[in-house]
């Protein structure tokens, strides 16, 4: 008889939730799948979880022991205690797939209480 174990492949898929802070450079430390050349073109696509709002924000990167995005600009769309899916693709293929959570400036995330932010969803 054949082990349960042995006829079943499970696949664990990992997402890190990278943190925004709404006053501070929008800046991601990440290890992609697969770097990136210093030329290439990579696009950033990023999902609202509420609504499925799509963003494509500009911005630049730097390859070196992690790839290091830098939004150029806050987009208006970015609000407290909003969450993103988000993707990175050099052309086709994608390279990484992550969250962001913005959160405000100087907040502890170590011992982060989600209605500490603001009273927006407070019952």
């Amino acid at each position: 008889m054949k082990s349960h174990a042995n006829s079943m492949a499970f696949f664990i898929f990992f997402l890190k939730m990278k943190v925004l802070f709404l006053d501070n450079p929008l800046k991601i430390s990440l290890i992609p799948r697969k770097y990136p050349l210093p030329n290439d073109v990579l696009t950033l696509t990023l999902r609202k979880e509420m609504d499925d709002t799509i963003l494509t924000p500009v911005f630049t990167f730097t390859v070196g022991q992690k790839l290091e995005l830098t939004i150029t600009t806050q987009p208006v769309q970015f609000k407290v205690l909003d969450k993103f899916d988000f993707e990175l693709k050099n052309g086709s293929e994608v390279i990484y797939l992550g969250k962001i959570q913005i959160l405000k400036s100087g907040t502890n995330t170590q011992n982060f209480e989600y209605g500490s932010q603001n009273q927006r969803f407070q019952y």
